[in-house]
């Protein structure tokens, strides 16, 4: 078989082509398991062994691909860099929505870097039009997961999805883990809500009128968790960036809120956060694998998270087209991946 690699991404398609901040030691305990509660959030369930074994852990669906789980096709893999661990974040608008329920509304890859514990965050838009694999198809990259879980190979959406994504971004793609509006939701809720703070007014009267309007003032604003998650949904009248913005936003206004006394301090509200993950999420991590995570959260840097956007500004690398039945895509302006990956190796170099 002709190399997945080649056979599949070398040559995507180009627009011709296609119509187309640190604790006193006294603290170290403290931090380490703020530092695991954030990972959670972040990145859906990473480290729930270690704080409620046997009952949470045993809820989240561990993905077949444990053990051997792999494309039917041949993949070269990627190099995998020591330093460096990758977990892909999938926000799903969930399996009993009619309307694209196993489609990836949030594409972000949590990168954490071993060595100096800086966290990097980089969204990719799910408009980008990439090849499917396994097929001769191209779609847009938030069909990968559908695509997976229609093939019912083991993995299934997880696994097509970390091979798009490790693709795109050129890195080894270590895990994966899917949370779906649900379990955003009441996670907000469970943690009291957020804060966020608007420059301008943020107004959202087109996209839910059947279920809210959204109109949130310049300044502080307290969320809740169905607030939230039509906040980080909205894009009529917008932009998928702004979203992609405004879901970084609420990641660390989540993240903020965990690191609070408030939320700490009130185990009710923890042991609810853990038992929403734990029915909500979904990975290929097993119990090594997240006793491997915890011992990576010790050293993480919170205070300090990078974050990237790839769009279509000059530094986004990306141009808007559209495809031959008329659907709004996003493409390489490079015609191929090579800047994106460039600004994925050297993320943690970048000031």
């Amino acid at each position: 078989m002709q190399d997945y690699q080649e056979q599949q991404y070398n040559n995507i398609p180009s627009g011709r082509q296609i119509l187309i901040e640190e604790k006193p030691p006294k603290s170290r305990f403290k931090r380490f398991f703020l530092l695991i509660i954030f990972l959670i959030v972040i990145c859906g369930g990473l480290a729930v062994f270690a704080l409620k074994t046997g009952f949470t852990f045993s809820q989240i669906n561990i993905n077949s691909i444990i053990g051997g789980g792999k494309l039917p096709v041949d993949q070269p893999i990627k190099e995998r860099d020591p330093d460096r661990i990758n977990i892909l974040l999938l926000g799903m608008r969930g399996e009993g929505d009619p309307n694209g329920g196993l489609l990836s509304d949030s594409i972000i890859l949590v990168s954490i870097q071993k060595s100096t514990g800086k966290v990097a965050l980089i969204s990719i838009p799910r408009d980008l039009y990439v090849v499917i694999p396994d097929t001769d198809q191209m779609a847009k990259i938030n069909a990968a997961y559908a695509y997976g879980e229609e093939r019912k190979y083991g993995g299934g959406g997880i696994i097509y999805s970390k091979a798009i994504v490790s693709e795109v971004t050129g890195l080894y793609i270590d895990y994966a883990v899917s949370v779906d509006h649900q379990a955003f939701r009441e996670a907000i809720d469970a943690i009291g809500g957020i804060d966020i703070y608007l420059d301008k007014p943020f107004v959202e009267d087109k996209q839910f009128t059947d279920e809210i309007i959204i109109n949130l003032p310049a300044g502080k604003n307290h969320l809740d968790g169905k607030t939230a998650l039509f906040y980080v949904r909205s894009r009529y009248t917008t932009s998928d960036f702004d979203r992609m913005r405004r879901q970084q936003r609420v990641l660390m206004a989540m993240k903020n809120k965990i690191l609070s006394i408030g939320v700490l301090a009130n185990p009710v509200r923890v042991f609810n956060l853990l038992d929403i993950l734990g029915r909500n999420v979904r990975t290929d991590m097993g119990v090594n694998e997240i006793q491997q995570m915890i011992g990576f959260a010790s050293n993480a840097d919170t205070s300090r998270i990078k974050t990237k956007i790839f769009d279509t500004t000059p530094e986004g690398f990306l141009y808007s087209a559209y495809a031959e039945n008329g659907a709004y895509i996003l493409l390489p302006r490079a015609g191929d991946y090579s800047q994106i990956r460039e600004t994925c190796k050297n993320i943690f170099e970048k000031t």
